[in-house]
């Protein structure tokens, strides 16, 4: 590769009259063909590539700098030494990157409403070390901050007070972020779900990853606060868990500290919060917690997870080539539905929101419950949104219909059924036209 004033000048004469030290700055980010590159010079020189090669000498790289420039050189005996400052100690350190790495659905950001509820309020954390209190700023992209940010906050006892959410910004926004952080009171915590989705630059390349969180990490040193990154894993099959972050492996290198949230092999209901790299602190055990509740809270176990995330993986993977589901959770699944639909149909989506946010449940189970007792779904209105009901017993009779109902509207306003005049059939015996109730349902 040509390198130097003196090449610059010998490629392209033309310049030369235009600028006696031309600078050649990050040739190898540009797209451009090497050899087309060489061809295109040869064309314009009337040149062999022997006649303008120069070759690359420490002199002629040092002549292509800054004159002015000085080595900036630092004597280790002048530094002060210092600890480490911890936000939760040995796990997400302040003035430093954090990667939480996990699954959609798996309760990433349910973990994040639970880390910013403890560091507003001081309450202990799982392993029964304490935060330093503070405020917390929330960038996110894919949770509505009226329908599920504030609630899962207050559900898990958060001082709302002290939460502030950063919207229409991305990790360019730099000044943005520094006057947020400023702004906040006592900013202790920056939490970015999901990083892909406030970056513009090319995830998958090192160097454009390491120039978008450079800034960021410097924030976070100097205002010591603790940047916490939530990003989801590859589909490819990595075998080591950093490995499988989403993207370049310039989010695993610049972060201090991964953690990785993975679904237990033998419950699928319970999470486990598995260490990656480290590079502040030895070693540590993982932790475990489960999504209960309604509202859906997170609630965590007293004893540490010795297994690794590596060995966690593996688990995972062995189990999914399994068919199904285990038994005892598919029982679970359908004892539940058949509670959740004695009273009427029901909406799949409020039924799945239900069953694995406030019963730790997981879909598959939910679909494999469905199957077993022959729920029906129908589509109703939106294209997006399907009813549930049980199957009828004796000819048509579905439960109870509210005698006084004139108008139920399921779904949408586009689509709303009369009940003013519906007909069903009759049965014998004492339920014999018996008025049926179906449940007010408005979405």
């Amino acid at each position: 590769m040509f390198r130097g004033a003196d090449s610059a000048q010998a490629r392209w004469p033309p310049w030369t009259g235009v600028c006696a030290r031309p600078k050649i700055l990050k040739l190898l980010e540009l797209n451009v063909n090497k050899t087309s590159l060489e061809n295109s010079a040869l064309r314009n020189s009337g040149d062999t590539p022997q006649s303008i090669a120069v070759p690359v000498t420490s002199a002629k790289l040092h002549e292509s700098r800054d004159p002015d420039h000085r080595p900036i050189l630092i004597r280790a005996d002048s530094i002060q030494p210092s600890n480490v400052a911890w936000l939760w100690l040995k796990r997400i350190p302040l003035g430093r990157i954090t990667l939480l790495v996990g699954n959609a659905g798996d309760g990433k950001s349910f973990l994040t409403m639970d880390i910013t509820a403890r560091v507003t309020t001081g309450a202990e954390w799982p392993d029964g070390t304490t935060p330093d209190p503070g405020s917390v700023i929330l960038i996110s992209a894919e949770d509505d901050p009226a329908d599920t940010i504030r609630p899962r906050l207050t559900a898990q006892g958060a001082d709302l007070t002290k939460v502030h959410l950063l919207q229409q910004i991305t990790l360019d926004d730099v000044d943005t972020i520094e006057a947020a952080i400023k702004e906040a009171e006592d900013c202790k915590l920056v939490v970015v779900d999901p990083i892909g989705d406030f970056l513009v630059t090319n995830a998958n390349s090192e160097i454009h990853v390491r120039q978008a969180l450079q800034p960021i990490n410097e924030l976070a040193s100097v205002f010591g606060v603790a940047v916490l990154l939530v990003a989801h894993p590859s589909k490819a099959g990595a075998k080591s868990a950093d490995d499988r972050v989403l993207g370049s492996r310039a989010f695993t290198a610049v972060a201090r500290a991964v953690w990785h949230l993975i679904r237990d092999a033998e419950d699928e209901s319970r999470r486990l919060l598995l260490p990656g790299k480290n590079n502040l602190a030895p070693a540590n055990t993982g932790l475990a917690f489960s999504i209960c509740g309604s509202p859906a809270r997170v609630e965590w176990e007293t004893e540490p997870v010795d297994i690794s995330a590596d060995d966690a993986l593996a688990a995972l993977r062995n189990r999914k080539s399994k068919p199904g589901p285990p038994r005892t959770e598919v029982i679970r699944a359908s004892k539940w539905l058949r509670e959740a639909l004695a009273q009427g149909p029901r909406t799949a989506n409020e039924l799945t929101d239900e069953w694995t946010n406030g019963h730790s449940g997981s879909e598959k189970t939910l679909e494999r419950a469905k199957k077993e007792l022959s729920v029906k779904s129908e589509k109703k209105g939106d294209p997006n949104c399907w009813i549930w009901s049980l199957p009828s017993k004796n000819g048509g009779q579905l439960g109870d219909l509210v005698d006084h109902a004139k108008n139920t509207e399921i779904c949408d306003d586009s689509d709303r059924v009369s009940l003013k005049n519906a007909k069903f059939d009759s049965v014998a015996g004492d339920e014999a036209h018996r008025p049926m109730r179906i449940p007010f349902v408005h979405i």
